[in-house]
């Protein structure tokens, strides 16, 4: 169905329909393995080795960079060659994860034993949460498909630019939620909810304030960045840009309730209402479209469906948790939003008494020196106003300490480790 729907219904320059054609069937083979290798990363987050998930996820970034510098020497057909160059990424990676966790992880080895129960309470939450996950892949594939039959691959291109930046900003927190998604769970299946809800809520807070250190200067500076990237300013590629950035907040939310809801088990309800909601995202785009909706349209739907989706999800909490502390999970992740927002107001504004940016300057007029030294001006602008914001309106008493603690235990193990050096080296020197 899929090859006949690319083949038949969506918009391509026709000498280039055997390259989509390569692309599509390379993306299937990629998916494939990247099915098979789930179990095996899953161990590594279970047994909370985030330092090795975050060195393979190094290795994957570096082999991609890798990609775009050979497709830059290639004389052959990029596209073609950068579909067969991302499977064998993904192929390597897969065997990567796998020869770890065999060697690491006795659960991770085939065997002949059978758990006829755990079997079955698997497939059962498995077949619960497939329909919310069809629904979020029909959500996310179903929005550039529209984007194309409507407005073409120039649509797409300003798109996809806008998800590369943007993906780019959520892999940067990835490492952080899956950090504490762990330890949400245990915390929830050992019985000690008030410790589950401090894990659910310091995810919550530092995800979104990592995500927006970079997401701000993003936000503000996405001309320029894309004028430095590209050399030109694709068409949409703005707009797309600050939606989906504000979209991306919410998915941040809804990843942090849903890990909470995960702990219970019961995600009968959550999985079908919020995939629905999902489901309904390209169907509402579709008929927006129809009556000569924006260009942006479909985005704008995903958005304000994630805000609800985000606020559905603390209900459950709620519902399924009755001991769970949500008015101060609520209040802790609305004041980190309004942290946000304040810090926004405040950065452009500082932009604009200081007379540059993107706002008040034509971006051809200016050198690349004079773009790069105002963003980074207004990073670090940015960087301390919402430090400084964060640590007075958003982090409660216990955050701010727990984040001392740990700076000081940082600080005394590097002082540890200097002194052991420096007892080594002495020693050293006593023996010659």
């Amino acid at each position: 169905v899929g090859l006949w729907f690319v083949n038949h219904c969506m918009n391509f320059p026709p000498d280039r329909m055997f390259a989509v054609n390569v692309l599509y069937q390379f993306t299937i083979l990629s998916m494939m393995v990247s099915f098979t290798q789930v179990p095996y990363s899953a161990a590594i987050i279970a047994h909370e080795r985030m330092s090795i998930y975050a060195y393979f996820e190094i290795l994957n970034v570096t082999l991609k960079l890798v990609i775009v510098y050979l497709l830059l020497l290639s004389e052959t057909d990029r596209l073609i060659l950068y579909a067969a160059l991302q499977l064998a990424v993904s192929v390597l990676m897969a065997f990567i994860y796998r020869i770890y966790c065999l060697r690491q992880f006795p659960e991770c080895h085939f065997t002949t034993e059978r758990d006829s129960g755990t079997v079955r309470n698997m497939l059962k939450f498995a077949g619960l949460d497939l329909y919310g996950n069809i629904c979020a892949v029909a959500k996310n594939q179903g929005q550039p498909v529209i984007l194309n039959m409507f407005f073409g691959v120039v649509a797409n291109a300003g798109a996809s630019i806008a998800l590369i930046i943007t993906g780019a900003i959520s892999g940067f927190t990835t490492t952080i939620m899956q950090a504490f998604r762990p330890q949400i769970i245990k915390q929830y299946s050992a019985g000690h909810l008030e410790q589950c809800e401090t894990a659910a809520r310091r995810s919550a807070q530092f995800t979104i304030l990592a995500y927006s250190a970079i997401a701000i200067p993003v936000v503000i500076w996405a001309p320029s960045i894309l004028y430095l990237w590209l050399g030109q300013i694709p068409n949409f590629s703005v707009e797309f840009i600050r939606i989906i950035v504000l979209s991306s907040l919410f998915n941040i939310i809804i990843n942090v309730n849903n890990a909470c809801i995960h702990a219970t088990g019961n995600i009968k309800n959550i999985s079908f209402i919020s995939g629905t909601a999902y489901l309904l995202c390209p169907i509402l785009s579709f008929i927006w479209m129809l009556n000569k909706g924006p260009i942006v349209s479909g985005y704008i739907i995903d958005t304000l469906m994630l805000f609800v989706i985000a606020n559905l999800g603390f209900f459950f909490i709620k519902k399924q948790i009755p001991n769970f502390g949500i008015a101060s999970y609520l209040v802790s992740i609305y004041k980190t939003l309004i942290t946000i927002g304040t810090s926004l107001v405040i950065v452009l504004f500082v932009m604009q008494l200081l007379h540059f940016g993107p706002l008040s300057l034509k971006i051809e007029a200016t050198t690349i020196l004079q773009i790069l030294s105002q963003i980074f001006i207004s990073t670090i602008v940015s960087l301390l106003v919402l430090m400084v914001l964060a640590w007075t309106i958003a982090l409660k008493k216990d955050e701010r300490g727990w984040i001392c603690g740990l700076i000081r235990s940082r600080f005394q193990k590097f002082q540890r480790n200097s002194t052991d050096i420096e007892n080594s080296s002495k020693k050293g020197q006593k023996t010659l």
